[in-house]
């Protein structure tokens, strides 16, 4: 039974009659929720964190009540996931078995195909900033890059919480659920789950070495910019030296009344720009 619960008040009249632990609502209405699993009396507690759309960046956690005939799915908003296997087993798609534990199988083995569509989409949003980085080398990709790696932090975090949930599930001791006969699938799952994390880890690797390339390439930009900028200073500063001379107002400059001093001067301040210019290509500055 899935359930899309706001207050808590319909939360505890709802549960009240299946006399479960108060722990056990409290929670499913945790606002600081973490991932947990608590095996009760009466229940096994699972609070899961799910991903719901790619550009998904706050937890989300689904939280799931496993009882003795029954599974209970509590959330606070929809879930297209739950709704896409309602769907699917409404039709001619059966369990293997008809016992909750082979519903919780199913609904963490959906949720964890879920996460493969996810890493696959973090990888082909990442091979096409790559793409454009080889492009585009003038664009700015700061931002795209800084985006992509807090969604893809945030994905290999709600991964991890989910590999600890499949994880703890292989040696959990419950009255209420019986996993015993599923646990071969429970692992295979795991696998699958581990796949996914490790593809999120060389990505998050892929993703560093992109933004250290990026911060390679503008440091280059940077020293290209300043190297010119030296450049010209260093043409300019015996010009300036020159013309600081000939602007100094003494009475008794010899060179202020030869008829052939501008010229000689001028082609002074042109031959040393030339040396200067001649030098540094020669050094390779201007490669």
């Amino acid at each position: 039974m899935d359930l899309t619960v706001q207050e808590p008040v319909t939360l505890s009249e709802f549960l009240s009659p299946l006399q479960l632990h108060p722990l056990l609502l409290e929670g499913c209405l945790d606002p600081a929720a973490v991932s947990s699993i608590a095996p009760y009396e009466r229940a096994l507690f699972i609070k899961i964190p799910l991903q719901l759309h790619w550009e998904t960046r706050s937890p989300f956690f689904l939280a799931i009540i496993c009882l003795p005939q029954a599974i209970l799915t509590v959330h606070e908003s929809a879930i297209p996931l739950l709704e896409r296997m309602a769907m699917e087993f409404s039709g001619p798609v059966r369990f293997r078995a008809a016992v909750p534990a082979a519903i919780l199988y199913q609904l963490l083995d959906h949720v964890i195909d879920e996460d493969m569509v996810f890493a696959l989409e973090a990888r082909r949003a990442i091979d096409a900033l790559e793409e454009a980085m080889d492009q585009e080398e003038d664009a700015d990709q700061s931002d795209d890059i800084l985006m992509l790696k807090r969604r893809v932090s945030h994905l290999a975090a709600t991964f991890e919480d989910q590999r600890y949930c499949v994880t703890a599930l292989q040696t959990v001791d419950s009255e209420a659920l019986d996993l015993s006969e599923f646990r071969e699938y429970f692992r295979d799952s795991l696998a699958h789950l581990e796949y996914a994390v490790r593809s999120l880890g060389r990505q998050q690797a892929h993703l560093a070495e992109l933004h250290q390339h990026y911060l390679l390439t503008l440091q280059d930009k940077t020293n290209s910019r300043l190297k010119l900028l030296t450049i010209i200073s260093t043409v300019f500063l015996p010009l300036m030296l020159v013309a600081g001379i000939y602007g100094m107002n003494f009475q008794h400059m010899p060179e202020l009344q030869w008829s052939y001093g501008y010229p000689l001067v001028v082609a002074v301040m042109a031959a040393l720009a030339g040396c200067l210019l001649w030098m540094f290509y020669r050094r390779g500055w201007f490669k």
